[in-house]
């Protein structure tokens, strides 16, 4: 059986709101949204990088400190400092970074959504 990658699936607390921040302050492009019977969106950044958010209450999930989740989804960027320097102002938060490994020759980072969802961010230089 062949297993094919579909977009990671953010539950939010306030749906329309982490729509909002996904494609205001990120950048993503809405494909498809689906309010019927349940609240569910298709996202794509310019790159073709696809997240999916919905409702956590409409899932049955009662999401706790997202900073402890044991997934983390990561992404790549151009320039990691560039990125995450205004991501404060639009209602995430950064993390950490930007830092440089020296030894491996890349730039790291982390931030969070306005709902605490957690990323690390990575340039292109990272093994």
């Amino acid at each position: 059986m062949e297993i094919r990658s579909r977009e990671p699936v953010i539950l939010a607390t306030d749906f329309d709101a982490l729509v909002a921040w996904y494609r205001d302050s990120l950048g993503f492009a809405v494909e498809k949204r689906f309010e019927d019977g349940f609240h569910y969106c298709n996202l794509r950044a310019p790159s073709g990088f696809r997240i999916g958010i919905a409702s956590a209450e409409e899932m049955g999930v009662a999401p706790g400190e997202r900073r402890n989740n044991t997934v983390v989804l990561q992404v790549e960027v151009d320039d990691v400092r560039e990125f995450l320097e205004p991501l404060a102002e639009t209602g995430g938060a950064v993390l950490s970074g930007p830092s440089q490994d020296k030894d491996a020759g890349f730039w790291f980072g982390s931030f969070a959504d306005p709902e605490g969802n957690p990323f690390w961010v990575v340039d292109r230089n990272c093994p």
